[in-house]
């Protein structure tokens, strides 16, 4: 009957077991999100954004032909935005990052451009050094180097031969620092429009704990709002 307690919820109130809440129904198949590969997959995006497929492949222990497969239904839905960017796909999720910054983190999510950034941070540093403090041969340094100054996340000033952190680094940082309240607004508008119906159950500086509607149960996510190397390097 409409507007009444099952029998079976009634009799596990009864016994003092828990009982789920009350959820709207919902249509059958209306979320590709309620798949748990699918929502690791979101979440690991979302958290690194920028990221290609053979990496998210690797970093998620996920076959390369699934992974795309579940990509590819994740892209049709509107959650995910696939960019080519060089010889890959830089991924993310929709609505989170401007397509300059998605340049940006593309580069950042590299380990060996990242641990760059992070040396530099210490202080300014010349390629050998940068070289020395990584144990890796300068002219393994040289394509990231080159990456990175282009796009001003390092620089040099022309009368010394130390690089530094460039002011779009700094940019960068300050961005998602900046945005992280709008680009929540956002998630939970993309989750919404999935059929989840999400709650916010708590949240942790950039970290936030969502329950969404299951098909049977309520289902607990948790969600990075600042991408891992922004986290990171922004520290």
């Amino acid at each position: 009957m409409v507007g009444k307690p099952s029998v079976g919820s009634a009799f596990r109130r009864a016994v003092g077991e828990p009982v789920l809440p009350e959820v709207a129904p919902r249509a059958p198949g209306s979320s590709v999100l309620l798949n748990e590969r699918r929502r690791k997959v979101f979440l690991t995006v979302l958290d690194r954004p920028g990221i290609h497929l053979r990496e998210l492949a690797r970093s998620l222990d996920i076959p390369l032909q699934s992974l795309s497969w579940h990509v590819e239904i994740l892209r049709k839905a509107g959650l995910l935005l696939s960019t080519r960017m060089g010889k890959f796909a830089a991924l993310s999720v929709a609505g989170q990052v401007r397509m300059e910054s998605l340049k940006d983190l593309a580069l950042l999510d590299i380990v060996k451009n990242a641990a760059i950034i992070r040396v530099l941070q210490r202080r300014a540093r010349t390629r050998s050094q940068v070289s020395g403090d990584l144990k890796v041969y300068p002219q393994a340094l040289d394509p990231s180097l080159r990456s990175l100054f282009i796009r001003g996340l390092i620089a040099r000033d022309p009368g010394r031969v130390e690089f530094e952190v460039g002011p779009r680094m700094q940019e960068i940082i300050q961005e998602f620092r900046d945005s992280a309240e709008e680009r929540e607004a956002s998630l939970f508008e993309l989750l919404a429009r999935d059929g989840l119906q999400p709650v916010l159950l708590g949240r942790d500086g950039p970290k936030v704990e969502i329950e969404v509607n299951g098909a049977r149960k309520r289902v607990k996510m948790t969600a990075q709002i600042v991408p891992h190397v922004i986290r990171v390097l922004g520290k």
